[in-house]
C-alpha cells in the first residue's frame, strides 16, 4: 500500500482541485529523489488515480489533477488484497474504518472466488451473518447450524419428509423392554479431527454433560429419565430409562445433540467456541475474528468432501438485513458459460404474537385476542396470504387435516375495540431478539400501524430473548412478538418450542389453558410412534390457534440465487436454503 500512501500525502497537501506543481516539490513531499518521484507519478497514472500534464517549457509548473478520493484509492487496494486472497489484511483494514460505504460493501459481497490451485478446489466468499459460536449447544442462527452440519455429527438424523430416522454416527439401534431400554450401535473407526477415537464412552460423556446444561423442558425431561448408561463395548451403548419412551431416539437428532470430545472442550471452552473439534467432513484449520477456514477432513468416516477448502469472512462495520437474498457467485477467471439456480424456501415455523396473561390489563379482556387477530390484515401488512400451512406435516397422515386459518376483519375489530372503551389506551409490545440479531423492527413498525388505526397507542421495544424470559421482565409487557424456527426434526423441535421459556407460548397462557396444554403434552410423550405423536401435537396447534393464544403473522421466506460456472457440479441447497459444501466439484 506504499503507492497509496504517497497518493494520500499528495492529496492532503495539493488536492482535491488541480494543482500547479514542480517535480521537485513532489520529491520533497515524498522524501525521495526527483527520479523516483517521476516513477511514482507514472505508476499513479497507470492506476488512473491522477492526470499529469507536464509543463511545455523549462522552469514551468506541471498540472496535477486528482481523479479519486483517498477512500476510493484505499478501496481499490483492498479489492486487490481480496483478489489475491489476503483476507486477513482486508479484515484488519475494514475493522479500522468507522463506516463502510454501501458501494464498497456491495463490492466486497460480490467477491466470491472459485479457485483451483495445484489440484485443490477452494471456495471463498463473504458470510451474510456474523458467526458468534460454533458450540452446538449454544448456537442460535441457521447460519451457525449450517456450519455445524459440516463440522460435527449426530448419532442419527430425522428426515421429516420421509418420516424416518437416518443413520449417522450410529448405524443401528433397537428398543428393548417395550421402549424402556435403548441400545445403539456406533460405526467403527470414527475419528475426531484431532485423531482421537469417537467411542461409546464419548457418547456417554456427552449425554452426562447434557444433564448439567440448561436445555428446554422437553429435552431436559428426556435426559433426566435416563437412569443409567451402559457401555457394552467401544461401539455399543445402552440407555436405561425410568419409563418406556418410544420417542427416545429423537433426543439425538437435534443440532444440540452433535457429539463433541468433552475432555477437549473442558480444557479450554473459550477456544473451543470458535475452533471446535468434531468428526464431520470439514475441520477448522484457521480462525481469527471474522475469518474462518474449513478444510476437508481426510479421515472422515463417510465420503471425503469433493470441495477441498472453504474460506469464509464477515464484513465488519456493515449492517445486515434479515430479509436479504443470499446470492452465491460460484465463478472463476476462466468462466465462460454460467447457469443459474433460483430458490424460494419458506422457513419451517413462523412469526407470531402472544398476549401475556402474566400481566394484568385490558389485553386480557374477553375476545381481545380474537379481535386483535381480526385487525391484522396479513396479506396487506406482510405481503403473505392469510392462510398458512401447519408447521408439522401430519396432513400426510390425516386426509381430513386441512389448513388452519386466522381470519382478518378490521371493521369488526375496530367496532369491538370502540364498544369496549379500549380506544385511547396504551399497550406495551415487546419484540424478542438475540443480542446479535435484532430481527423484528419491521414487525414492530407494522403492528404499531395496526394499533394506531384501532385508536390504541403502542409502546414498543426490543429486548434480549433470555432477559425477557425472566419473571420480572415478563410482567412488564402486554404483548410479545417472536418466532418459531423449526429444525430438521420438526416433532422434537416443536416440542422444544412449546415447552421452552423463551418461546413465550406456555409461560404466557392463563392457568386453565396451560394445564390443558400440559395434559396434551403428556399424551404426545406417551405416543407409540412418531406419526401418532404428530397427530397429538396437531391438537395442541389447533387449540392455540383456534383460541388465538398464538396469533400467527406469517412465514419468512429465504431467497437463494446461485450463479455458477456451467462446469461446476454437485450444487445442492440444504433445509436452511444454504449451500452444501461437500458435494461441490469442478468438471474440467
Amino acid at each position: 500500500m506504499k503507492l497509496s500512501k504517497h497518493y494520500f500525502i499528495l492529496y492532503s497537501t495539493m488536492g482535491p482541485t488541480d494543482a500547479q506543481v514542480y517535480i521537485s516539490q513532489i520529491a520533497d513531499l515524498l522524501s525521495c529523489s526527483e527520479r523516483h518521484a517521476k516513477s511514482v507519478i507514472k505508476q499513479m497514472q497507470v492506476q488512473e488515480w491522477i492526470c499529469w500534464k507536464p509543463s511545455s517549457g523549462r522552469g514551468k509548473a506541471s498540472t496535477l489533477t486528482f481523479l479519486l478520493k483517498p477512500q476510493e484509492v484505499e478501496q481499490q487496494c483492498v479489492q486487490t488484497w481480496i483478489e489475491e486472497g489476503d483476507i486477513k489484511r482486508t479484515l484488519r483494514w475494514m475493522e479500522q474504518q468507522a463506516e463502510l460505504e454501501p458501494s464498497f460493501v456491495k463490492l466486497v459481497e460480490d467477491q466470491f472466488q472459485w479457485i483451483r490451485d495445484d489440484g485443490l478446489d477452494i471456495l471463498r466468499y463473504p458470510l451474510y451473518r456474523q458467526i458468534y459460536t460454533l458450540l452446538p449447544f449454544n448456537m442460535t442462527t441457521k447460519h451457525e447450524w449450517h456450519l455445524a452440519n459440516h463440522i460435527f455429527n449426530r448419532l442419527i438424523r430425522y428426515n421429516s419428509e420421509k418420516h424416518e430416522f437416518v443413520p449417522e454416527l450410529a448405524h443401528h439401534w433397537e428398543q428393548l423392554d417395550n421402549g424402556r431400554i435403548w441400545r445403539v450401535y456406533l460405526r467403527k473407526g470414527i475419528l475426531f479431527h484431532d485423531g482421537s477415537p469417537l467411542t461409546s464412552q464419548t457418547v456417554k460423556e456427552n449425554v452426562n454433560f447434557w444433564k448439567v446444561m440448561q436445555f428446554d423442558r422437553w429435552r431436559t425431561k428426556m435426559i433426566e429419565d435416563i437412569t443409567h448408561i451402559e457401555e457394552n463395548s467401544s461401539t455399543v451403548i445402552t440407555f436405561h430409562l425410568l419409563q418406556p419412551n418410544k420417542l427416545f431416539m429423537h433426543l439425538f437428532t437435534d443440532y444440540q445433540s452433535m457429539i463433541i470430545p468433552i475432555h477437549i472442550y473442558k480444557k479450554d471452552p473459550e477456544t473451543f467456541k470458535m475452533r471446535p473439534i468434531g468428526s464431520g467432513p470439514y475441520q477448522i484449520t484457521d480462525y481469527i475474528k471474522g475469518y474462518l477456514v474449513l478444510e476437508a477432513y481426510s479421515n472422515y468416516f463417510g465420503y471425503r468432501p469433493l470441495l477441498d477448502k472453504v474460506e469464509l469472512f464477515n464484513i465488519p462495520n456493515s449492517s445486515y438485513s434479515s430479509s436479504r437474498q443470499i446470492h452465491y457467485k460460484l465463478l472463476d477467471q476462466e468462466t465462460k458459460l454460467t447457469k443459474k439456480y433460483n430458490s424460494v424456501f419458506p422457513e419451517l415455523g413462523g412469526i407470531y404474537v402472544v398476549v401475556n396473561h402474566k400481566k394484568a390489563g385490558i389485553h386480557r379482556h374477553t375476545n381481545f385476542r380474537r379481535m386483535l387477530s381480526y385487525a391484522i390484515d396479513r396479506a396487506k401488512l406482510f405481503n403473505n396470504h392469510p392462510k398458512h400451512e401447519v408447521w408439522f406435516p401430519d396432513s400426510l397422515f390425516d386426509e381430513h387435516a386441512g389448513i388452519l386459518r386466522q381470519e382478518s376483519n378490521f371493521d369488526e375489530a375496530k367496532k369491538w375495540f370502540l364498544e369496549q372503551g379500549l380506544t385511547g389506551q396504551t399497550l406495551k409490545l415487546t419484540a424478542t431478539n438475540y443480542e446479535q440479531n435484532p430481527y423484528f423492527s419491521f414487525e414492530l413498525e407494522q403492528l404499531t400501524e395496526v394499533f394506531s388505526e384501532l385508536g390504541i397507542k403502542l409502546q414498543s421495544e426490543m429486548i434480549d430473548i433470555h432477559q425477557l424470559a425472566e419473571s420480572d421482565q415478563l410482567h412488564k409487557t402486554d404483548l410479545i412478538v417472536t418466532e418459531i424456527c423449526l429444525s430438521e426434526d420438526r416433532l422434537f423441535s416443536m416440542l422444544n418450542t412449546l415447552t421452552d421459556n423463551t418461546s413465550f407460548i406456555l409461560n404466557t397462557l392463563p392457568p386453565e389453558a396451560k394445564g390443558y396444554i400440559h395434559s396434551l403434552l403428556d399424551v404426545v410423550s406417551q405416543s407409540p410412534d412418531t406419526k401418532t405423536a404428530y397427530k397429538s401435537l396437531r391438537k395442541i396447534e389447533t387449540f392455540l390457534l383456534d383460541n388465538h393464544y398464538l396469533i400467527f403473522l406469517y412465514q419468512r421466506q429465504t431467497h437463494a440465487l446461485i450463479e455458477a460456472d456451467e462446469k461446476l457440479q454437485g450444487i445442492e441447497l440444504n433445509s436452511y436454503n444454504l449451500l452444501n459444501f461437500d458435494k461441490l466439484w469442478y468438471k474440467p
